[in-house]
């Protein structure tokens, strides 16, 4: 009777079934876990007291399933509704007799099966500390829920943004906004009330209806219950079951409006109708009038046609500016207010956090999107149709983010020099510095390529994010468990490395990620490979990232002949 209901679904489950991703993606996300796992059991456990170990390995883990399933929605759902309108295909599904359930709930099933299945998988490594003592099964059951409840909110909320959105960069950014507003939100609230309203609100009896409303109530609550050393109850018992409830409600609400709302906004918008207006005043306001637009024009195209292409938005720069503002202002009024806590070492590397971890997500963005947004429309074949030449592209895609960037990064790298200095020495804090531009640059190159050869915009940010941000700490943290388990049997003794040997491993191990991935592989496939990889947008072979990284054989006749024809 279900399938009946729902004919996509039935349908998509039957695909899941017969495909080879479904049960690669559950071995791995198992791999992973138990790597995770052994490399914290042979690293940071030995100053640990046996009868908490458990505990700790059961939070990490916990922590780490959790952040997961927070963020996947991001990844999976928020443009699976949005690509449909952009290619004009979702109102064919609504020809037929398919009601907006149908649809949303399909697409739901075809996005997030695979995601289900890897933490189904990982749900059996996190039981082991229950072996180990310190974690009760019951925990093991309810951060089970947890994360269940948590991957199901943030699934809907991508459904939700994807039903409103149409640009598939901003529907994944708006899903990780409205994920962390959810998160964070009643936490603001119930601090806002505590301090406007201290007789009614002075306690966590008092606030926790508020906090409920969040997932992050419900991970709290076990978390701080399995911590050997918490003595004051942060989240009352009855708050766990509320927030389970209401996070469950919450998703269902997210989906049912997107249900709701999807039959009727997919049709074409009227030419006159108040939404249009309203898109044109704001596409006015970003790129100035007709006047404005001839002067900013002329000027940019003189330096470079390609940097007016992607410049053509005149306040750019100012949005990096407002934002490194917001940071700067709201450390000062902390300073005004708290004065030297605003130095203290935890305050510092979260202002510096606030500052970097933004400002690459944003080269990443910038990087990812002319380009590929070019490739889907075709307008990249007309622009490789004129004189420019490939270096003339890029060169004008690096004035962009010259004229987007370069200021503020100035302003960010000595604020960064300050504030770092008060806690670290000279030397780390230049490491630091030096590694924060080399990223930058980095993160250009690989996210112009994978721009190019990725299917769609998100993967080409998340693929972005993942050579560059997250392998290099990925290799730093196994490399180290190879020197402490390896070091001891060459019979050097337990291994100790101290803080500048660590100091400069990472920063070496990240130099060589960017040399690998931005200068040997990035930019040398973008300056030999971009026409034909232009030319190649409609039979891309289908293939690894590992074996495209090496190859280069295979593709020299078909360069070769690339070039034949254009000459």
């Amino acid at each position: 009777m279900l399938m009946t209901v729902l004919p996509i679904v039935e349908r998509e489950l039957r695909v899941a079934a017969r495909r080879r991703a479904t049960y690669r993606m559950r071995v791995n996300a198992a791999l992973v876990a138990i790597a995770m796992f052994g490399w914290m059991m042979l690293t940071f456990l030995e100053a640990i007291p046996p009868t908490w170990q458990g505990r700790y390995l059961f939070r990490a883990l916990f922590g780490f399933a959790f952040v997961y399933c927070l963020f996947t929605g991001a990844r999976l759902t928020a443009d699976c509704l949005s690509e449909e309108k952009r290619e004009g295909t979702l109102g064919l599904l609504f020809l037929t007799d398919l009601k907006g359930y149908d649809v949303v709930f399909g697409k739901l099933a075809a996005t997030s099966v695979n995601s289900i299945y890897a933490l189904v998988a990982v749900v059996p490594v996190i039981s082991l500390p229950v072996q180990l003592g310190g974690v009760t099964p019951m925990e093991l059951w309810q951060s089970s829920l947890v994360l269940v409840n948590t991957i199901f909110l943030s699934l809907a909320s991508g459904i939700f943004v994807s039903t409103l959105s149409r640009n598939e960069r901003k529907a994944m950014f708006a899903t990780i906004f409205a994920v962390l507003l959810l998160m964070l939100g009643p936490f603001v609230l119930a601090f806002a009330l505590g301090m406007s309203l201290p007789g009614l609100f002075n306690g966590p009896e008092d606030v926790w209806p508020f906090l409920s409303l969040s997932p992050a109530c419900a991970f709290g609550y076990l978390v701080t219950n399995s911590t050997p050393l918490t003595t004051l109850a942060l989240f009352p018992a009855k708050s766990f079951w509320w927030s389970l409830l209401a996070v469950h409600l919450l998703s269902w609400v997210l989906l049912l409006l997107a249900s709701r709302i999807l039959p009727g906004i997919w049709q074409a918008r009227v030419a006159n109708s108040k939404l249009e207006r309203h898109r044109q005043r704001i596409e006015q306001w970003a790129y100035g009038r007709t006047e404005a637009r001839k002067t900013h024009r002329a000027r940019l195209l003189d330096i470079n046609p390609f940097l007016w292409l992607a410049g053509r938005e005149r306040w750019k720069p100012s949005y990096v500016w407002g934002y490194v503002a917001a940071v700067s202002a709201t450390w000062l009024w902390g300073w005004f207010n708290y004065d030297l806590i605003m130095f203290d070492k935890g305050v510092t590397l979260t202002t510096v956090l606030l500052f970097q971890t933004f400002l690459k997500l944003w080269v990443i963005s910038e990087a990812c999107t002319r380009l590929a947004e070019d490739r889907r429309i075709g307008a990249l074949e007309l622009l490789l149709s004129t004189p420019l030449t490939t270096r003339e592209i890029l060169h004008g895609q690096w004035l962009a983010f010259r004229r987007q960037f370069a200021r503020p990064l100035v302003v960010v790298l000595l604020l960064e020099f300050v504030l770092l200095r008060q806690q670290f020495s000279t030397r780390m804090v230049l490491v630091n510095l030096v590694m924060l531009v080399a990223d930058l640059a980095t993160l250009g190159w690989v996210g112009m390529w994978l721009a190019l050869t990725a299917r769609n915009l998100n993967r080409a940010i998340l693929g972005t994010i993942g050579r560059v941000l997250i392998l290099p700490w990925g290799a730093f943290y196994a490399a180290t468990l190879a020197l402490e388990v390896f070091w001891p049997l060459c019979g050097g003794g337990p291994f100790r490395p101290g803080d500048q040997f660590t100091l400069y491993f990472w920063f070496g191990i990240g130099l060589a990620n960017n040399f690998l991935f931005g200068v040997w592989w990035a930019r040398r496939h973008l300056l030999n490979d971009f026409r034909l990889v232009a030319a190649q947008r409609y039979q891309m072979e289908k293939s690894g990232w590992f074996k495209r990284l090496f190859r280069g054989k295979d593709e020299a006749p078909a360069r070769e002949t690339l070039v034949a024809v254009q000459n």
